[in-house]
């Protein structure tokens, strides 16, 4: 019996008059499935022709099988019985991380693409768990419309398997940013930037730090909206009972300083570091900071926005402060370096970047800066342009569909999608069961 309670013994290949066909019961009776994680769906005995193995789209096209467990055992006895079936979920990837595959599918009840990330239980170490489990638990509390959407959960005790169902959306920010002749505009900038920081505003609101802002992590969907994706560094935090974290957060080239100097008791300023980072990275058209080291990321922090005062260096008490100090001061050059860019735009970079944390405000404060609210003002999102896909993923799919015989079988086309899978909803309140 699978987490799903499904009896495999009421999945069997018989003889029809003519052709091979599968009786699907799903075994209701024996069920122990917990009813928020997994649907088991009723299917009546019925006869299937060979065409309808072709691929896998027939069992949630035409039965409305929701269930991992129960598709994979039809694909595993119809293999058995020489029938082709296709499953390469290769051909749908469109990211890979340390610890998860990111395909896209499409929802088939609502006939929408979301994106699937996969994450491997069998051989996997504890600490991705911990990522994943977190990524879970930090956006259960959130909802916001600038925050990527958790929109269900697929559990497979057979494929070792944990999917999290995610909204799509077409681009990230630094997809488009690096795209050769693409430039944004300032009333774009402003509106991404506003975006950005409602999202950062809400996810402190609700006491969690983000720590990893970067491009690639900021999606943008064809209607202009962005969102703020990726929460597997995200933590909790409590303003009013500060616990240690540790410092080996947020991407190099957007680590803020105090981090770099082993910083372990900091809060939402490491957010708002790496959004300065963004804002100057839109305007410059490339990363304005890119160390290839720890060491080497001080020193080009240090040479734009100046080395910290002695009484910063006395109170901080930073782990690293004696190895990393340097021994004359650094004078801040963040104007004269970008004296091109618009002047409300270097104010906010000037407040963000601060080389103090006490100095860098709030996502509030920022969202309510000059640069916001003088001439030109922040495009309404349904206003910026659209773009072509830009992933190499679309350009690999439509090859790939072009050559494939059986693509027409195994997936809409049009959607590039994969039909075995579904999105089981209704997660809320099983996380603790979940994780247990």
């Amino acid at each position: 019996m699978g987490s799903s309670g499904v009896n495999f013994s009421a999945l069997r290949i018989k003889k029809g008059p003519t052709n091979q066909c599968v009786c699907l019961v799903d075994a209701l009776g024996n069920r122990t499935m917990r009813p928020c994680l997994s649907s088991v769906v009723k299917i009546q005995a019925e006869e299937l022709t060979k065409e309808d193995f072709k691929g896998v789209k027939w069992l949630v096209m035409r039965y409305g099988i929701y269930n991992l467990e129960v598709i994979h055992a039809a694909i595993q006895m119809a293999k058995e019985e020489g029938i082709f079936v296709s499953l390469d979920l290769a051909s749908f990837e469109i990211g890979q991380g340390t610890y998860s595959n990111v395909y896209r599918a499409r929802d088939l009840d609502q006939r929408k693409i979301v994106v699937l990330k996969k994450v491997r239980f069998d051989n996997l170490e504890q600490e991705s768990v911990r990522f994943m489990a977190r990524e879970i638990h930090v956006l259960h509390r959130l909802d916001h419309p600038n925050i990527i959407k958790l929109e269900g959960l697929v559990t497979s005790r057979m494929s070792c398997s944990l999917y999290l169902v995610f909204e799509y959306m077409e681009h990230d920010l630094e997809g488009l940013a690096s795209h050769p002749g693409l430039k944004f505009t300032e009333p774009q900038v402003k509106c991404y930037m506003q975006q950005l920081l409602r999202g950062l505003d809400h996810c402190h609101s609700r006491g969690v730090l983000y720590r990893d802002i970067k491009g690639s992590n900021l999606l943008i969907d064809n209607s202009g909206i962005l969102k703020i994706a990726d929460f597997g560094l995200a933590s909790f935090f409590d303003p009013h009972q500060i616990q240690p974290l540790t410092s080996i957060v947020v991407t190099l080239w957007y680590r803020p300083p105090e981090l770099l100097l082993g910083a372990t008791y900091y809060g939402t300023v490491v957010d708002l570091w790496s959004t300065g980072c963004i804002l100057a990275e839109l305007y410059a058209g490339k990363p304005i900071m890119p160390g290839r080291t720890e060491v080497e990321q001080l020193h080009k922090i240090f040479k734009l926005c100046g080395s910290p005062s002695e009484d910063y260096w006395r109170k901080s008490k930073l782990p690293h402060a004696t190895i990393f100090k340097p021994q004359q001061p650094y004078r801040r050059c963040v104007a004269e370096t970008f004296k091109d860019f618009p002047t409300p735009a270097l104010g906010l970079m000037e407040t963000l970047l601060s080389i103090d944390p006490a100095d860098c405000g709030s996502a509030a404060s920022a969202f309510k800066s000059e640069f916001f609210t003088v001439k030109p003002l922040p495009g309404d999102p349904s206003s910026l342009p659209k773009y072509p896909p830009s992933k190499e993923f679309d350009a690999k799919v439509r090859d790939e569909e072009a050559r494939s015989y059986y693509a027409p079988s195994i997936a809409d086309t049009s959607y590039h999608s994969i039909c075995w899978i579904l999105m089981v909803r209704n997660f809320r309140g099983t996380l603790l069961e979940l994780l247990q």
